[in-house]
């Protein structure tokens, strides 16, 4: 048993520096682009000497590769957080939105990397590189978070419409590389109001009208 411990606290050790050598990679790499970044630049940034660098990751190429892994793994999981079905729609998809959006707080070095180096994820990363895969990986999530966690009686679109418009919305708000304006702390509500009741507002009621 104290063997088997070990072990465990050894492997529990090993993910817990390659997760630090990740988020510090993502600000070099943020930072500098992909192709100007180098290893010893990623381990002095992790705290590490370069030679060290190849316990934990093999070259720059599966830094960067397991940046996007890191990423697309948190995202994934904001779309299993149990959902409670007694709330209405617009409150459960904003609460799903608000778990990304700290996922996004968390990781935003790994997400500029992402979105400010399109030439670099798909020389890399070809599955995530292509135009539209960001949407269309958020897209289909959501598809089938809604099956899952949405009424027939709570939609008045097919699913697939529905989750290509919200989608669409979340993305117009994110964050782009080097904008200055601060994370807007209302953006769950703001995209959720939008979505479900769209831009206009309610026409001024006329006098003597009928209520």
């Amino acid at each position: 048993m104290p063997i088997r411990n070990g072990e465990v606290r050894r492997e529990r050790a090993r993910e817990h520096a390659r997760r630090d050598i990740l988020l510090a990679a993502a600000d070099v790499f943020a930072r500098r682009g992909y192709a100007a970044a180098t290893l010893a630049e990623l381990a002095e940034a992790a705290g590490f000497a370069a030679p060290s660098l190849y316990r934990y990751f093999s070259s720059k190429e599966e830094i960067f590769r397991s940046i996007v892994d890191l990423v697309v793994r948190e995202m994934d999981a904001t779309f299993e957080v149990p959902v409670d079905p007694a709330r209405p729609l617009a409150a459960r998809l904003e609460a799903l939105l608000r778990s990304q959006t700290r996922v996004v707080e968390s990781f935003r070095s790994a997400f500029e990397v992402i979105n400010g180096s399109p030439a670099d994820l798909a020389g890399v990363y070809p599955e995530l590189g292509a135009p539209r895969a960001g949407l269309d990986y958020y897209e289909g999530r959501l598809a089938a978070w809604l099956r899952r966690h949405a009424a027939k009686d709570e939609l008045r679109e097919p699913i697939e419409i529905v989750a290509r418009a919200f989608a669409g919305l979340a993305f117009a708000f994110r964050s782009c590389p080097g904008d200055p304006r601060p994370p807007d702390p209302d953006l769950a509500r703001r995209v959720v109001d939008l979505a479900f009741h769209g831009f206009a507002a309610p026409a001024p009621r006329r006098r003597g009208a009928t209520p």
